[in-house]
């Protein structure tokens, strides 16, 4: 049987992955904004004339994706801690 330090361990290492999985989209659209910064930027200094960019509008998007989805992660994280931290009460 297990005991409860076990179980608690377990519990925690669930947890580490739920986070790792919460954060995984916002990661990966700031990613695309970041990348699509940085190309751009490198096609401007090399004197290229054709620039392949996302856009205004698509930066915009992108970046107000990556936050919101990032808030979005962050709240529910803590609304996890908080509801893990009742039931040890």
């Amino acid at each position: 049987m297990a005991t409860a330090s076990q179980q608690r361990l377990t519990t925690v290492r669930q947890c580490d992955m739920t986070l790792k999985k919460r954060y995984i989209t916002p990661a990966v659209l700031f990613s695309l904004y970041f990348l699509n910064v940085i190309a751009t930027k490198i096609q401007i200094a090399s004197g290229s004339t054709s620039i392949v960019r996302v856009g205004d509008v698509g930066e915009f998007i992108l970046l107000l994706l990556a936050s919101l989805t990032f808030v979005v992660a962050t709240l529910s994280a803590e609304k996890e801690a908080d509801s893990r931290a009742t039931e040890l009460r």
